[in-house]
């Protein structure tokens, strides 16, 4: 718990009896390497705080894995369009490596909105993360030629390359991964 309760202290101004009520709301749960937090067609249902490992987030579109984010310690993990409208996913979240999320259900999220009402900072935190993040990477896909998106990419999470297969990588700069492997030798 040392993770999302550091994150928790150094980005928003509970109280350390506040904390500790938020903390309580959250359940740890492992996840083997492969298995998924969330597939297509299920009702998303928590969010998650990644305490250890990490997940993708991907589409099959014309049978093919088109990954669409990344998730790593200290990031959260939800799909919040399912999650707020209550309809079915329509993608997958799943761990890469064995993993660890401390996660918090949206039923008690609400409850802990309602007794506890400045948790709507983290709520809106992440509306605003996933905002900007879903943002830039439109931005990127539209103005960066390959090569950029790829530094654009190392940039933000310079450890990739030890913790990704370069094929997913490839998908999420929507290259394939021949040309990954050519911008990477240019290097």
């Amino acid at each position: 718990m040392k993770n999302i309760q550091s994150y928790i202290e150094n980005t928003f101004s509970f109280s350390p009896l506040e904390i500790e009520k938020i903390l309580k709301c959250f359940t740890l749960k492992s996840f083997q390497k492969k298995e998924y937090f969330l597939r297509e067609g299920q009702y998303c249902k928590n969010v998650g705080f990644v305490e250890k490992g990490n997940f993708i987030y991907y589409q099959i579109i014309n049978g093919e894995e088109k990954i669409c984010d990344f998730a790593f310690e200290n990031d959260w993990v939800s799909h919040y369009k399912s999650l707020l409208g209550n309809i079915p996913s329509e993608i997958n979240i799943k761990a890469l490596e064995n993993s660890e999320l401390y996660l918090l259900n949206i039923d008690k999220m609400e409850e802990l909105s309602q007794t506890l009402p400045k948790v709507n900072l983290i709520r809106s935190t992440l509306a605003e993360q996933y905002f900007t993040k879903s943002t830039q990477r439109a931005t990127n896909l539209i103005n960066l030629d390959a090569k950029n998106r790829y530094q654009a990419l190392l940039k933000e999470i310079p450890f990739i390359h030890q913790r990704v297969p370069q094929y997913y990588i490839a998908s999420y700069l929507g290259i394939k991964p021949q040309s990954l492997s050519r911008i990477r030798s240019e290097k």
